[in-house]
């Protein structure tokens, strides 16, 4: 207790602990959440470049699949000619 509880009624004494409790357990729980938004942010970040990579493999498939698509219409052209 604080060395001038004596001072005070019981009531305030008591009401200062815990108010200096709560306090403490908010910054605590400010910290924890503070933490938890660095590893949010972080995950965010490896999230945009899976996804940057994710899009980018998916163009050269599309341009892949663009290129077979149009072979596979010559070789049917070609086959056509010569049936």
């Amino acid at each position: 207790m604080n060395e001038y509880s004596d001072a005070y009624p019981e009531v305030i004494v008591r009401l200062n602990n815990e108010n200096k409790y709560l306090k403490s357990e908010k910054k605590e729980e400010k910290e924890k959440l503070e933490n938890t938004i660095k590893i949010l942010r972080v995950e965010i970040e490896s999230l945009k470049e899976k996804k940057r990579l994710l899009e980018n493999e998916l163009s050269e498939v599309k341009i892949d699949n663009k290129l077979l698509a149009s072979q596979l219409g010559e070789s049917e052209k070609i086959k056509e000619k010569f049936q």
